[in-house]
């Protein structure tokens, strides 16, 4: 169609426009997409209608306020905005006898537009669960965004670059508990649907179609890919009594392997617990007690990484009278604790490794220590890992004595340890992330601290004191920066005494509810 045919059907649309009820920016029943539109002179930006439910509407009639400032074109089979100079051009779409706006405004074509404006907005359809950028493929999405709506439907939608969406995918149940984990290899998107006792994974592909589901027992506790999509489960029953690691083809979702951690256990010998205190009795017992582990990564070895403990624990007596209360000092506790570190191979065969290991012998009411991981582990980028251990200080197996030691531990690639690097006192919630950047450099948080360190030898290089509780390191940079969130910003920190505020908010995607993309 020539430009003069198509101005033709703009002046016709402006006509039979007139007729139409006028809603304005009302967007319930169907609103234009994307929203707050910021654009250059020169440039195109795709539109379209969706509904409540995200579902794209056809027959739609499109024209602007002003020709002088913007054309609508029709390219592939989609409205296209033309921006042609400075201002504010309103869109308007007429649908079923009511007409919606848009207001976009065009910037100058130099110079860029300024950092931090608002490239193109998507409004949620309802709750938003999470947003997460898709691995690039070259013909799939940008963007995944789940979201539920007020009747429990969860939806999974797809965006472009530019903010269009290219589908919708209902997810078939209605549970309330959802998560958007992470993107896969393949460009598609791993979803969990979590129950009481049980959770279903889906990987919707990025075409918009279920891949696969599965079903696993207990709850989510990690997960890991490799290059080879094989995606590795971290599962544990509610009272962390049992722990899995399953292995699946990411591409079928066909189970290679499961492995169950070794389970820990606390003995009761003539004794048993009442409450608070230890009571004699005629026979003895023994319960699983639970296991902490680490998160699930994968290493440049391909190979899977995950530390926990084992514990073996013994309550007992020599002499006592029966259901009579023993004091502390007369129960005999004895404790064989480890800290493992397991290399999990594609074949579902693993190398194990005991980073810390004590065994005591003692009255009930004497002090001892206890290592674990607390969360995080990360590699150490010389095909080593990174892993932060927490001892705690008990009196008894409930009981805690002054604050815990923390330590990142670096284990290399044969599994040796090759330092403990202990990292400061602090109050506040843990934050165990660490992050590595380039030339070694290790960066870990704690309270309001930020601590960075030669990742390959254990050595502190500096530290930056933020005095705002709960900091959180997010990036490190190529420039030797890192990127820390604090609860009011993201700060960029050069060294102990620099820093900047980069962006407000929670994050540069997801901020208010909503995605977004910004120009940096």
């Amino acid at each position: 169609m020539s430009r003069h045919a198509r101005s033709l059907v703009l002046i016709f649309s402006f006509i039979v426009l007139f007729a139409l009820q006028l809603v304005g920016q009302e967007d319930s029943g169907w609103r234009i997409s994307p929203t707050r539109i910021n654009i250059q002179m020169g440039e195109d930006r795709p539109l379209q209608l969706l509904d409540d439910s995200a579902q794209e509407l056809q027959g739609v009639i499109w024209f602007v306020d002003d020709s002088d400032q913007a054309e609508i074109q029709e390219e592939g089979g989609r409205v296209v905005l033309h921006a042609k100079a400075v201002g504010t051009v309103r869109v308007s779409a007429a649908l079923g006898g009511e007409m919606k706006f848009r207001e976009i405004k065009i910037w100058s074509a130099v110079p860029p537009l300024p950092p931090g404006t608002t490239n193109w907005g998507m409004d949620p359809i309802g709750r938003e669960v999470g947003d997460l950028p898709a691995v690039p493929t070259g013909d799939g999405p940008a963007t995944y965004s789940l979201e539920q709506t007020a009747k429990g439907s969860t939806y999974l939608r797809a965006v472009r670059d530019d903010g269009i969406q290219v589908w919708t995918w209902l997810m078939p149940e209605q549970s309330q508990d959802v998560e958007l984990v992470c993107g896969d290899w393949l460009g598609g998107a791993l979803i969990s649907a979590n129950h009481a006792n049980s959770y279903t994974l889906y990987t919707v592909g990025k075409d918009g179609k279920l891949r696969w589901q599965y079903t696993l027992a207990g709850i989510r506790k990690g997960h890991a890919y490799n290059l080879q999509h094989l995606v590795h489960v971290l599962s544990q029953s509610r009272d962390g009594s049992v722990t899995t690691v399953t292995g699946l083809d990411g591409v079928t979702g066909a189970r290679k392997f499961e492995l169950t951690l070794p389970a820990s256990y606390e003995k009761q010998i003539n004794v048993q617990k009442s409450g608070k205190e230890i009571v004699c009795a005629s026979k003895s017992s023994s319960s699983p007690i639970r296991t902490t582990t680490s998160h699930l990564f994968v290493n440049i070895d391909g190979f899977a990484y995950i530390a926990f403990t084992q514990n073996d624990w013994g309550l007992g007596t020599v002499k006592c009278a029966a259901e009579s209360v023993i004091a502390p000092p007369d129960v005999n506790f004895t404790r064989d604790d480890r800290v493992l570190v397991w290399q999990i191979h594609p074949d579902g065969t693993y190398r194990s490794t005991i980073v810390e290991e004590s065994k005591n012998n003692r009255p009930f009411s004497e002090p001892a220590s206890v290592a674990s991981p607390t969360g995080s582990i990360i590699p150490d980028g010389l095909g080593g890992v990174l892993l932060p251990i927490r001892w705690s200080h008990i009196v008894t197996a409930e009981a805690l004595q002054g604050s815990p030691d923390e330590l990142v531990y670096r284990i290399d690639k044969n599994g040796d340890i090759v330092y403990r690097f202990v990292l400061p006192k602090y109050d506040g919630s843990l934050h165990d992330e660490m992050v590595l950047g380039e030339g070694n450099l290790g960066f870990a948080t704690r309270g309001s601290l930020l601590i960075a360190f030669n990742a390959r030898n254990g050595k502190e290089l500096w530290r930056w004191d933020s005095r705002l509780p709960d900091i959180e390191v997010f990036a490190a940079l190529a420039n030797g920066h890192c990127l820390v969130q604090t609860p009011t910003a993201l700060v960029e920190v050069e060294n102990a005494n620099q820093s900047k505020e980069v962006f407000q908010g929670k994050a540069v995607m997801g901020w208010q509810g909503q995605i977004y993309r910004k120009h940096n």
